[in-house]
């Protein structure tokens, strides 16, 4: 990428957010190979101009926080079990009423483990699953730390601290451990599923907004999500409908990959129609 004056990065930066929805500054930083003191300029700049809002280390566009509200509670939770970029960027939240915040949290949370238990009823008792990093796979991997006989293999320092200590086997990949999704990351944990046959691997999706297939947030991270997805026969994506609003830094499967996604019945009708006859859609609650 030539070197860009800061006025064409911002203008860049802009794009990019219009595109994805949201992204985090450290991966605007490592995108345009800046210093993260110069993407915190570039974004303190267009926060003055009213153009994007910023809070817990990412930045979202103005435009589409205005017209996606909805999605409020969902970019909060993910930036915040982010890597913070600065301890000043967490000061700015919106205004939502404790009450009401409080109330939606939960019903994010019973959303999450209904859709971690329709994902568990599509796996033969007994697999060998892959089991991404994420809230929603966490879910799963209480639920699995109920059972027994299951053997999990992971990239996902949280996951392997839930199911270590239960009646299954666990299997962690090894590589370098990526701080901002706490998870082991790069060609090494890459190379480690490439010698594996899995019957199951389970992924979930950062966002997929007009987009042809599921996204992460961390390029490292998804070279093990892609590794996974070629060795496993049954591939299955876990999102809320609202991740169809957004999408983050990098595709890391196309849906025509995907055996399955698990969500919830609120999912836009036009994504359905567009890839009902490409892969099986899931609703984890009653339509």
């Amino acid at each position: 990428m030539k070197k860009l004056t800061a006025t064409e990065r911002q203008m860049q930066i802009l794009q990019l957010l219009n595109k994805n929805g949201a992204m985090k500054t450290l991966d605007l930083a490592n995108y345009f190979h800046v210093s993260r003191e110069t993407m915190r300029r570039d974004l303190m700049t267009l926060t003055e101009q009213g153009l994007i809002d910023k809070w817990f280390g990412g930045v979202i566009c103005s435009d589409h926080l205005s017209q996606h509200p909805f999605l409020y509670e969902d970019m909060k939770t993910w930036f915040q079990n982010s890597l913070k970029d600065s301890p000043a960027s967490s000061k700015k939240e919106l205004a939502v009423p404790a009450a009401s915040a409080k109330t939606e949290e939960n019903d994010s949370s019973s959303l999450k483990t209904q859709i971690a238990r329709k994902a568990l009823s599509l796996i033969s008792p007994g697999s060998t699953i892959f089991l991404d990093n994420g809230e929603i796979s966490l879910c799963l991997a209480k639920l699995l730390s109920r059972l027994s006989g299951y053997t999990i293999i992971t990239a996902s320092i949280p996951v392997v601290n839930i199911c270590m200590a239960t009646q299954n086997r666990v299997i962690i990949c090894g590589g370098v451990v990526a701080p901002q999704v706490q998870a082991s990351a790069g060609t090494s944990a890459a190379d480690f599923l490439n010698q594996l046959n899995m019957d199951a691997a389970v992924f979930e999706s950062e966002g997929f907004q007009a987009g042809s297939g599921p996204t992460s947030s961390d390029l490292d991270y998804s070279q093990v999500q892609k590794a996974a997805l070629r060795n496993a026969r049954l591939r299955i994506v876990l999102a809320e409908s609202s991740k169809a609003g957004y999408s983050s830094l990098t595709q890391f499967a196309s849906w025509q990959d995907i055996d399955c996604l698990v969500t919830d019945s609120c999912l836009d009708p036009a994504f359905r129609n567009k890839y009902a006859d490409s892969m099986h859609i899931v609703f984890a609650d009653p339509l």
